[in-house]
């Protein structure tokens, strides 16, 4: 069975593994992600497919940015300031042997949900990655949807005030990326956020502690908002949450409570129905099978 290299760029790890075509892994590693130059990081994939060349008929990337799949082309690029505007695919066209295709982060999870996950067999749905920001994706007719600019999905940017002019810091992203939740924590039970993290709190709330349910609730209020304003636009029949914190059943008991409340009173005359919400099926390798999926049939 052909076997392919795959590669998942963070904002301060690089994950690989080497992957059969059902995504099977046979082994895999990680390394720190480059911050010097787009020279170190274009050294660092290279060394990667050195050391597997004998073996790989392609290279799978999966990274952060506004990203031209069909050529490999970083219109931004997240964190890594120096991959923006480069043409990435065409700097290695000379240095390795093999094809090599590369796709957005959350993009890249939400193929791995329609491939092999909570997205399988689905029409229209919408994956919604919490974490340091929302991103996510936009499948419809059982595709992926990129959209005009290939920045479908990218949800952080969603206003949460609109009586107020456009402002970053009221954005979806702002009250609900996980940093919101642990803050609020803080300040509900007067700790110092510094030394919190989202398993502490978690772990609270699932010992009854109310400040933590409380911190919980108000995140939910939030993120259920966003959800609803999501589904009046596309009316999709499921919602996979995925990003660290979706593995917390609290998080899903509490998301679907609150939505259903929020909605109960206008789904009698108002033209939207509610979507299934779950939680992404895969955690660490997501990004690494969805990479593989977009090499293989995109």
């Amino acid at each position: 069975m052909s076997e392919y290299l795959t590669i998942d760029v963070g904002g301060t790890a690089v994950k690989y593994a080497l992957m059969n075509e059902e995504a099977e892994i046979a082994e895999k590693g990680e390394v720190g992600t480059p911050h010097g130059s787009l020279e170190d990081f274009e050294k660092l994939v290279v060394e990667l497919y050195q050391k597997y060349q004998d073996r790989v008929e392609g290279i799978a990337m999966s990274a952060p940015g506004r990203i031209d799949a069909s050529r490999g082309y970083f219109y931004t690029s997240g964190a890594l300031g120096y991959l923006d505007h480069t043409d990435f695919a065409g700097l290695l066209a000379d240095k390795i042997k093999v094809p090599f295709k590369v796709e957005n982060d959350a993009k890249s999870a939400a193929l791995a949900e329609l491939w092999k996950g909570s997205m399988r067999g689905v029409g229209n749905g919408a994956v919604v990655v919490l974490g340091t920001g929302i991103g996510g994706a936009i499948i419809i007719n059982g595709k992926l949807y990129r959209g005009t600019t290939f920045a479908a999905g990218e949800f952080s940017p969603i206003a949460t005030r609109l009586d107020l002019p456009f402002d970053p810091n009221n954005t979806w992203a702002a009250q609900n990326g996980v940093g919101s939740l642990v803050r609020k924590y803080a300040e509900l039970s007067g700790q110092d956020a510094s030394v919190l993290n989202g398993r502490i709190l978690f772990e609270a709330a699932n010992h009854d502690d109310q400040q933590a349910i409380a911190a919980l609730q108000w995140y939910c209020q939030g993120l259920a908002t966003g959800l609803l304003t999501i589904q009046t636009i596309l009316d999709v029949e499921k919602v996979a949450i995925g990003g660290g914190i979706s593995k917390q059943p609290l998080l899903l008991e509490t998301l679907q409570n609150t939505i259903e409340k929020m909605a109960a009173p206008y789904l009698a005359y108002m033209p939207f129905s509610l979507p299934e919400i779950c939680a992404c099926t895969f955690g660490n390798d997501a990004n690494l099978i969805g990479a593989l999926y977009h090499f293989l049939n995109e």
